[in-house]
């Protein structure tokens, strides 16, 4: 199955940060997997090497595991990116708060 150009884009960036790590993909799918995640532990490698996609919430849950080791070994490597960038701020959709 081809990835669309952003999940390869967050694919090359995931494998990049996590050459970073020192985790095998063993220990990767393992902070993964406790972090909610529900590939399987082939399935995340095939991802990891191009010959499978993953839905926006999993590969994200996989960005956040490799950047959660890279925060614990004080790293200055470049991080995993997500899906979607974080703004930080709420939702321009949600409007003020309408308390009486």
């Amino acid at each position: 199955m081809a990835l669309s150009n952003e999940e390869s884009e967050q694919r090359r960036g995931i494998t990049a940060a996590l050459s970073h790590t020192g985790l095998n993909v063993d220990e990767l799918w393992l902070k993964y997997f406790t972090l909610g995640g529900q590939a399987g532990e082939l399935e995340v490698e095939a991802y990891l090497h191009g010959a499978m996609s993953l839905p926006d919430l999993q590969r994200d849950i996989l960005a956040h595991a490799v950047n959660e080791r890279l925060d614990a070994l004080n790293s200055t490597a470049p991080r995993a990116p997500y899906s979607r960038p974080a703004t930080g701020t709420p939702d321009e959709d949600s409007g003020p708060d309408q308390r009486p």
